[in-house]
């Protein structure tokens, strides 16, 4: 059905012949167009007339045709005269008509009677309703911006366009458009996607502290349109909102600026926090102040003066320092508190820098070229945090991206244009803590004063990534049965991601035995692997009453309770975290799309657009890639003008948006990691000078010269300090995340959301322009982790030791992966109730008393058993009992993990026959229901 659907779609494209005005773009565009029409006094065309326009990089002209129409294409944007005569008339000279990018601004144009040497200064009739399209956009340009109270940040202006709006947790620079996330919007700046390719949102994204930076800066931009509904099929990869962004120019002149801009902490007000003393909050995080800024513009632009090339060579720099101070007090009472006198300085500083050169060919080829960037850089003062013990936890931040675009607009014959790119995009972040020393969160008082940072950094992730993409677009206008334009164009893109994680304090090994020289619970298989591999750590330092199985934990140190006042309490240090397989995650993605449309003007009074646009998206991380092809995107426009006066349209607009996944997934479910999640070291002790109460003989926690923990020398990672199912330490074995990727759904499709608009917009005298719209937007079709088992099934197995099964698919209501329809029909069991022993001497029947007693106690017998059922002996651990993770799929690394060797369908999403043989999607339910013919998992 699926397929007939596209063929019926695809003969409407192509059947129903090409689209509407040369104005057709691609996504990337940098240009505009303008056009209209000449009258004479009497209101009839006038054919044969000569239009003369000039702007940034010169002139051009041409005739107007039978109808007394004109258009030129692919203008730089930007303030255009025109000029238009003929004889018998006087000459007609519009002093200023606007080109914005993506758009034909048209003009109507009324000459007197009169001798072709007298010059009449006319006021054009500017067309502000485009009849052409019913994409809903909001085209912001510096002529505008420039004279409006608007906050500094190209950022800023998108939210000049109904349907923006903040997007809360995704920072200031990505707006929710049209209900989206803000970090499902697409950013585009001369052509050049400037979004990270790891999460989406513009600039660079740092997972730890969000949006950083915009890539590009305000001074350099001529003009911003962002889309919010009505997408035409040039345009993709996001389900939010379109923003393009074109920058300015070099032009006949030389002209040049310079400015700046400051923002004093004086001039506002000190904002409400929750940790204001009204409030009464006991666990406090620190307070914002305010922030103040300062900034410096140079800008200069215009021609090479040498020979031919004036006439020809364009050029247009910009550089842009700033400085923004974020003024932020510490927790009270906290080390960082008194460290900084109450209050300290955040301060990044910015060095944005653009240049642009354009080289005019003729008057129908142009080659241009951009780059653009924000290198930036911080003091190092405490990011993470405002509550910890010392100036351990600052840091200094390096970030920045930097552009380079390289683009050819031409136009062929007057009706035929074409255009093609070239971009690349880098993006980095980097963070280094100001002491290289293991933190150590203390929880010690948890439930009465709460959780602070009680020495160290943590967490640290930086990253490098770069976006290269080739675009070629073409459109051609004719006629048959009314105009059409017909475009087509194709895009591709090729992310790359080098993610890096680690903790501050450097590696240590992991020690082969606990401290009683046993094994610390890695297995039997595994520990060969885990033991000497280097690590890093996050510690908490816990009391273990709030620690399972530490009720005999004889090596754990007593600490005096300086919150109760009470007697001391027992305490270990807790391993949350610590990477051991080098730390380093790169992935990368391959994007394809091409589209289709034709826009078809029947008439002055209606116009239809019908496209479509075909994209796929390959994912592909340290160990397994996945492919999401062949998603069809259908976009279907309908414009009626009631009059044909270009001054009233009613417009309905239906669309479908596949989201193309960030390479954060390629990272998470296609990548292997292996850390260490739960590990109990004792904290380093001594004998003597404890506090009252420690009983006899038992350790206390080492303190400093003041009688505080001493938390610089408290970790001492080695086996005698291991605790993990050593005698007298914490009866838990160590916890090994070893993740080989997730396991997709077979069939697993992109994810799409359709979207519905209507809308009249009308101009009254004036220009001004009445609009109302409405956009409906349902998300279709999701891609999300999806498990067989309720919240409170799953909440019961993790409190007990169990876990959760899962897989990516796509859930909705009709989903049935979970259900095994190779139904297993056994004889009957001896259930004669008797005493069981298992059962706590209480009867139960024979065949359940059998298997509780074997899960309490596995026996040889019992493996022996599974094993002649079928299940790999190599996944029997030494306690007799079935796991998958005993042989992870290893060579001699964890760095090669692929999953579990006991069960190969989890790595692929597939099932296997008892030979190991993957099997093929069952095609009915009858063949479901044979037991090892197919594979029901996904299957239709």
């Amino acid at each position: 059905m699926r397929h007939k659907w596209l063929a019926i779609s695809l003969t409407l494209t192509f059947g129903m012949v090409f689209s509407t005005s040369a104005a057709a773009q691609d996504q990337g565009a940098a240009r505009g167009n303008l056009g209209g029409i000449v009258y004479d006094a009497s209101k009839a065309s006038v054919p044969g007339a000569q239009v003369t326009i000039t702007g940034p990089i010169g002139s051009l002209s041409q005739s107007t045709t039978d109808q007394g129409t004109f258009l030129f294409s692919t203008l730089i944007p930007g303030i255009y005269s025109v000029k238009v005569q003929k004889p018998g008339f006087k000459v007609a000279s519009v002093k200023s008509a606007e080109v914005q990018i993506n758009k034909t601004t048209s003009i109507e144009v009324i000459l007197e009677t009169g001798q072709v040497t007298e010059t009449v200064e006319v006021s054009a009739a500017t067309v502000t309703v485009d009849t052409s399209t019913s994409a809903v956009t909001a085209d912001i340009s510096d002529t505008f911006f420039q004279n409006i109270p608007v906050q500094r940040g190209v950022a800023n202006l998108f939210y000049l366009s109904p349907g923006a709006v903040d997007g809360i947790q995704t920072g200031g620079n990505n707006p929710s458009i049209s209900g989206s996330s803000g970090l499902e919007n697409s950013y585009v700046a001369d052509g050049v996607s400037i979004n990270d390719p790891a999460f989406g949102g513009l600039g660079v994204w740092a997972r730890s502290y969000g949006a950083l930076g915009s890539g590009i800066n305000q001074s350099f931009v001529k003009e911003v349109q962002i889309k919010t509904g009505g997408f035409e099929p040039q345009y993709g990869h996001a389900s939010g909102g379109i923003v393009q962004i074109v920058t300015k120019s070099g032009s006949t002149k030389t002209h040049g600026e310079v400015g700046g801009y400051f923002h004093p902490l004086g001039m506002q007000t000190t904002p409400l926090n929750a940790d204001d003393p009204q409030f009464g909050r006991v666990n406090l995080f620190g307070r914002y102040l305010g922030n103040a800024t300062y900034e410096g513009d140079a800008e200069l632009g215009g021609y090479v003066p040498i020979g031919k090339l004036r006439d020809h060579l364009f050029y247009f720099g910009n550089f842009n320092p700033s400085v923004n101070n974020q003024y932020v007090a510490p927790a009270v009472g906290s080390g960082l508190f008194t460290a900084y006198n109450g209050q300290l300085q955040r301060t990044k500083t910015s060095y944005d820098y653009a240049g642009k050169l354009t080289f005019k060919i003729n008057d129908r080829h142009t080659v241009e070229s951009s780059v653009f960037g924000d290198p930036s850089h911080t003091n190092n003062v405490p990011w993470a945090t405002l509550n910890a013990s010392d100036k351990t936890v600052n840091s200094k931040w390096d970030y920045g991206t930097r552009n380079w675009a390289a683009r050819y607009d031409g136009t062929l014959t007057s009706t035929w244009l074409i255009d093609g790119a070239f971009t690349w995009s880098w993006n980095h972040f980097s963070e280094k803590p100001l002491a290289d020393i293991t933190q150590i969160f203390d929880e010690s008082g948890l439930f009465k004063a709460g959780t602070f940072t009680a020495q160290g950094f943590g967490f640290l992730e930086p990253y490098d990534s770069n976006t290269r993409s080739i675009a070629f677009d073409t459109s051609k206008t004719y006629h048959f049965l009314g105009q059409h334009t017909f475009s087509i164009g194709y895009n591709w893109q090729f992310p790359i991601y080098d993610d890096s994680t680690s903790f501050s304090g450097g590696k240590f090994a992991l020690p082969a035995t606990n401290a009683s020289g046993g094994d610390p619970g890695y297995g039997a298989a595994t520990n060969p692997t885990v033991a000497g591999k280097m690590t890093d750590a996050s510690l908490v330092l816990e009391p273990i009453s709030s620690v399972s199985n530490s009720s005999g934990c004889t090596l754990c140190p007593y600490m005096a309770d300086s919150v109760g006042g009470g007697n001391p309490i027992q305490v270990v240090l807790v391993q949350s975290r610590g990477r051991f397989d080098g730390g380093v995650t790169k992935s990368s993605g391959k994007y394809h799309a091409g589209y289709v449309n034709d826009s078809w003007a029947l008439g002055k009074r209606v116009t239809v657009n019908l496209g479509l646009r075909w994209e796929q998206q390959r994912l592909v991380g340290n160990q397994l890639n996945k492919l999401f092809n062949d998603m069809w995107s259908p976009r279907i426009g309908f414009v009626l003008d009631p009059k044909g006066d270009r001054k009233t349209k009613f417009y309905a607009n239906y669309g479908r948006y596949a989201f193309i996944l960030p390479l954060d997934a390629a990272v998470r479910a296609l990548s292997a990691e292996d850390d260490v999640l739960g590990a109990y070291w004792a904290p380093s002790s001594k004998t003597t000078g404890c506090p009252a109460g420690t009983p006899a003989g038992a350790p206390c926690i080492l303190t400093d010269s003041s009688g505080n923990p001493d938390y610089a020398n408290m970790f001492k990672p080695s086996s005698s300090t291991l605790l993990n199912s050593a005698s007298g330490g914490i009866g838990n074995a160590v916890t090994v995340g070893l993740s080989g990727g997730e396991p997709f759904q077979p069939g697993i499709r992109m994810e799409y959301t359709d979207e519905y608009v209507a809308g009249f917009q009308h101009e009254f005298r004036g220009g001004l322009v009445f609009g109302v719209r409405y956009i409906d937007r349902r998300l279709k079709r999701v891609i999300e982790d999806e498990g067989g088992i309720s919240v409170e099934q799953f909440n019961a197995l993790a409190n007990n030791g169990g876990g959760l099964n899962y897989f990516i698919g796509n859930p909705n209501s009709k989903s049935d992966v979970f259900v095994n329809p190779n139904e297993q029909t056994f004889g009957g069991v001896d259930e004669t109730q008797s005493a069981c022993a298992a059962n706590g001497g209480k009867p139960l029947g024979a065949f359940d008393c059998a298997l509780l007693t074997a899960e309490q106690n596995p026996s040889a017998a019992n493996a022996a058993a599974l094993v002649a059922l079928g299940f790999p002996s190599s996944c029997i651990d030494t306690h007799n009992a079935p796991t998958p993770y005993v042989a992870p799929n290893v060579a001699n690394t964890f760095g090669t993990v692929l999953g579990s060797a006991c069960f190969p369908a989890v790595n692929t999403g597939t099932w296997t026959d008892s030979s190991g043989n993957l099997l093929s999607d069952c095609t009915n339910l009858a063949q479901s229901k044979q037991a090892g013919n197919c594979a029901a998992f996904g299957g239709e």
